[in-house]
């Protein structure tokens, strides 16, 4: 167990921050588009919200996010140290297991409640941002 704390610790001490930075963004970007003109009505539709016309958000709708971007581009930035993952085939690999096993996954897990008229479009569209988000900022973590 111990070499697999130091591989994490030399993963998490050599993390390219400048590669997390635009690897975030292109995530983040990616949700503003994906939640807004390509699967927005669906989206809202999935959720039963009925967006009105100029309609505002607060804050957080935007920072939060951009956070969890941030915190998902780091473990993914450790997960590609540890690994040794360097060819952008064997990213796309760990991009795949973790944005299908684990964010799709969870994403469907957590849309089925009683209370969301269409669970599965939204766990699907939900989970769909999140495993192409996960590869794109694994590729571009190992690029």
């Amino acid at each position: 167990m111990a070499g697999v704390t130091t591989t994490y610790a030399a993963a998490f001490a050599d993390l390219s921050w400048l590669a997390i930075g635009i690897a975030t963004l292109a995530y983040y970007l990616l949700g503003a588009l994906w939640f807004t003109p390509l699967f927005g009505v669906a989206w809202d539709t999935a959720i039963g919200h009925t967006r009105e016309r100029g309609e505002r958000f607060s804050a957080a709708y935007y920072v939060v996010p951009l956070v969890s971007s941030l915190l998902v581009t780091v473990a993914m930035a450790v997960l590609v140290g540890a690994t040794g993952t360097e060819k952008l085939t064997d990213a796309l690999v760990l991009g795949l297991v973790v944005g299908l096993g684990i964010a799709l996954a969870v994403s469907v897990n957590n849309a089925l409640t009683p209370h969301t008229p269409h669970p599965f479009r939204l766990g699907f569209i939900t989970g769909g941002y999140h495993l192409l988000g996960i590869v794109a900022v694994t590729l571009i973590l190992a690029a």
